[in-house]
């Protein structure tokens, strides 16, 4: 059976790597600010419910619970749960404590745990611990109070019934008394007669008699039962937790909430994108060199040269190496310009401050440069303004009138004559368009300014698919990309942005000299 392969070789050739442990490291600490920032947020929000929320105590008793002999031991406690539980308990609570609570509030407020069949624990909050053993107490003696009620309604239903059978039955003894007294003095046939009757009487006296005896016995059974419940422990006030306690218990569970929220969406962040960071993968969708590897570089020069930093020193790590790539052979015989392109792949910002430090470097340097900005902002020259400062010649600066992302040749700006832009050609040692590399516009309007292409990729910043795509419309233009310059690049990026060697071709290429950033 033959194995299918993909129909884009190239693109899977950069496909993502497989997914470990040193990959989601590698997510974690790329983006530790996204993580860290949760967590941080959640120790926030932890500290404000502890600080926002006031400390409750609490209080407990053990009260003991007697049940009628022949009950089910653990229906019967599951039954004083629920009274303990019901709103009328509640209420009378309240009332009897004169509290600004709802029943439900007061209800939420009692914990019943069962230790026996017979021993039950309540614990009763408060805002403070004399509060909460007041309530405690209450609570407890309310609920005595409503069991020992609901026990004596049951009793009175259940003795009424055996009064009404009771009466009843002396009814008919009545009736069979007075039958009695007829047969007997009805002669000997009716003595006999009378002999049955004064039996069935004493049937009827029997049942009297033990029905009596079973109210008495229900009486005294509930009086035993209410008379043995009763408060087993005292109330005992329970240790609240104290405001630093809150503090540090609220914070941590911020902490590893908003840490694992956080850590989890760059994790899948991670899983989930298809845009590539690794110098290997940018240098094989490209299929050339990265030639210089630097981190962060200003995003726009407004007031003045960039600040010190770090920032700063991978723009100039990056111009650097930039530099003498574009840099004109002193030895060339001729007038001809070099002619160079810059192109951004969906990262202008970056482009446009690296291109701009790129022709101040040139022309410090002594090479009259001409730069050409068919960027869509169009902010060229204003970094180029910004960035240059003592004597020389400054570059001269074309922003083309109309489209500047599809103008075509060396057309005029909106301060520059034809005159002045085929003298400013003429006379320059180093011609640098900008360019934001757009697949809906192509680069054939580039080529006719410029021979060789310097492509700008930002890490994370494209997919691969998309730097492919570059490739093919530099080489479509005639714009072979010769250079690729990769920046906000991972510290963790161990791979190296060698250009792929071409089988085809012959070339024995594997390994290319460059200047390396990080």
């Amino acid at each position: 059976m033959e194995t299918e392969h993909s129909e884009d070789p190239e693109l899977e050739e950069v496909a993502p790597a497989i997914v470990s442990l040193h990959f989601l490291r590698r997510a974690l600490r790329r983006r530790w600010r996204v993580w860290a920032g949760c967590a941080l947020v959640g120790v926030l929000l932890g500290a404000a419910v502890a600080l926002a929320l006031p400390t409750r105590s609490a209080a407990s008793v053990t009260l003991l619970l007697a049940h009628p002999d022949g009950a089910d031991p653990t229906m019967a406690m599951n039954t004083d749960v629920a009274l303990l539980r019901t709103r009328t308990v509640a209420e009378r609570v309240v009332d009897r404590l004169d509290l600004d609570l709802s029943p439900e509030e007061m209800q939420d407020s009692i914990l019943a745990t069962v230790e026996t069949t017979t021993v039950l624990q309540l614990e009763v909050a408060g805002p403070d611990s004399a509060e909460s053993r007041r309530r405690t107490e209450a609570v407890a003696t309310t609920f005595l109070d409503f069991r020992n009620e609901t026990m004596d309604v049951q009793t009175d239903a259940r003795t009424d019934r055996y009064r009404i059978r009771v009466e009843a039955l002396r009814s008919e003894a009545g009736t069979l008394t007075a039958q009695y007294d007829v047969l007997s003095a009805s002669g000997r046939r009716g003595r006999a007669e009378a002999a049955e009757v004064l039996t069935r009487r004493a049937q009827v006296d029997a049942q009297i008699s033990e029905l009596e005896q079973e109210i008495e016995r229900t009486r005294i059974v509930a009086g035993a039962v209410a008379g043995a419940s009763h408060v087993l422990d005292p109330t005992d006030t329970l240790d609240g937790r104290s405001l630093v306690r809150s503090l540090a218990l609220d914070t941590t569970a911020g902490l590893v909430a908003g840490g694992s929220v956080g850590a989890g969406w760059v994790l899948l962040g991670a899983l989930l994108s298809q845009r590539v960071r690794r110098r290997e993968e940018i240098a094989m969708a490209l299929g050339t060199r990265v030639c210089c590897s630097v981190g962060r570089v200003p995003t726009r020069v407004s007031h003045g040269a960039p600040r010190p930093g770090r920032r700063r020193a991978s723009l100039g790590r990056a111009v650097a190496c930039v530099s003498q790539l574009v840099a004109p052979d002193p030895a060339a015989e001729g007038h001809d310009p070099v002619r160079w392109a810059v192109g951004a792949v969906e990262n202008g910002s970056e482009t446009t401050v690296l291109a701009a430090a790129l022709a101040v470097d040139r022309a410090r340097a002594g090479d009259r440069v001409l730069v050409v900005d068919l960027t869509e902002r169009g902010r060229v020259g204003r970094a180029v303004a910004g960035l240059w400062s003592g004597a020389g010649t400054r570059p001269v600066v074309l922003r083309p009138d109309g489209v500047p992302t599809r103008a075509a040749g060396p057309v005029p700006g909106a301060e520059m004559s034809t005159a002045t832009v085929t003298e400013a050609e003429s006379d320059a040692d180093l011609v640098l368009v900008v360019v934001d590399i757009d697949p809906a516009v192509g680069l054939d309007h580039v080529a006719a300014r410029a021979e060789r292409l310097v492509v700008v990729v930002s890490a994370g910043g494209s997919t691969a698919e998309r730097l492919r795509t570059t490739a093919e419309l530099a080489r479509a233009a005639g714009l072979e990309p010769s250079e690729a310059v990769l920046v906000n690049a991972d510290a963790t990026d161990d791979s190296l942005g060698l250009a792929p060697v071409d089988e085809d071709a012959g070339s024995g290429r594997s390994l290319l000299s460059g200047r390396w950033g990080r």
